[in-house]
């Protein structure tokens, strides 16, 4: 999986971080924005690219809403 961060922004009052990306699964092209709990402002480049990772991550290991795998 390849995805580039286009936007994000950490909510210090409410922990979240609003973020978009956009990339490739196989031969699918994805665009996904959403919004995650953050208990602390992923302040580096590095630790933002993990968060959004392991976000993505878990939302590709949830099940389709048709029941197909993505």
């Amino acid at each position: 999986m390849q995805f580039q961060i286009v936007a994000a922004a950490y909510d210090a009052a409410r922990q979240y971080l609003h973020y978009t990306v956009s990339g490739e699964k196989g031969a699918r092209r994805f665009t996904i924005s959403s919004k995650v709990k953050c208990l602390k402002d992923p302040e580096t480049p590095e630790r933002l690219h993990m968060v959004v990772l392991l976000a993505i991550t878990d939302h590709f290991n949830r099940p389709s809403p048709s029941g197909h795998p993505w």
